[in-house]
This record gives C-alpha cells, sequence and structure tokens, in this order.
C-alpha cells in the first residue's frame, strides 16, 4: 500500500481571505441579557396600573453604586415580578444589590429580602405633631 504526501500543497488565499466574520453571533450572556430585557418588559406591562407598575417605574432608572463600576442601574441588576399589585417584588442578580438598592431609592420607600424576593413598598410618611 502506497500513501503519497504532498508536502507544500497549494492553498487558494483568495477563499482563506475572502471569509468574513459573521458578527451577527452573540454570546450566550448577550443573549440572555435580551431574553431578560424581553421579560422585564412583558412584567412591566403586566404591572402596568398597579402599585408595583408604578414603582417600578420610579425606581428602574435610578443610578446605584454597584461594584465600583459607572452608570450602573436599578434595572440592570434587579428585575421584577408579578406576585402582588400593591407591593414591587424583585429578583437580584447579586445579594449585594440590596444595601446598594436602599441607598439608591431613598427613604420614600422601605426595602426588605423575603426568601428569595425584595420586596419594595411606599414609606409610610409619619403623622408630625404641631
Amino acid at each position: 500500500m502506497l500513501i503519497y504526501v504532498e508536502l507544500n500543497p497549494k492553498i487558494n488565499l483568495e477563499n482563506f481571505m475572502s471569509k468574513k466574520v459573521d458578527k451577527s453571533n452573540e454570546t450566550l450572556a448577550q443573549r440572555a441579557a435580551l431574553s431578560q430585557q424581553d421579560r422585564d418588559v412583558e412584567v412591566a406591562q403586566e404591572m402596568q396600573g398597579t402599585v408595583a407598575g408604578d414603582i417600578w417605574n420610579e425606581i428602574k432608572d435610578k443610578s446605584i453604586e454597584m461594584f465600583a463600576l459607572p452608570d450602573q442601574q436599578v434595572n440592570m441588576h434587579a428585575h421584577p415580578i408579578v406576585v402582588e399589585p400593591s407591593k414591587l417584588y424583585l429578583i437580584t442578580n447579586s445579594t449585594a444589590v440590596l444595601p446598594s438598592l436602599e441607598a439608591a431609592i431613598g427613604k420614600k420607600y422601605t426595602v426588605e429580602l423575603a426568601d428569595k424576593y425584595v420586596i419594595v413598598g411606599r414609606a409610610v410618611v409619619p403623622l408630625t405633631r404641631r
């Protein structure tokens, strides 16, 4: 049995150089982020007209101090879910979001951790004595 091996095969450089990189391929992380954004939009539409929807619309674009990164917002680290219309229930990407969220939204809201959710409600304004 004889096997012939060509030592210097001819390479068609035109085909080799003309290959274009397909930039439409998204990474798994990019696809997951887009999917999460779509779910957030659907949930926001479901909550529209409720107290939870109003709270989400007020806090979702507030800036938040997370991991010393610039230009971070609440909607990048917390995602709403529909549980009860009178309070906003959030699922967070990290437990480190809780103190940063409390600092970001201020004294107008109460923030508490319950099981796997962060519950945000409107703070009760105390009656003052004159």
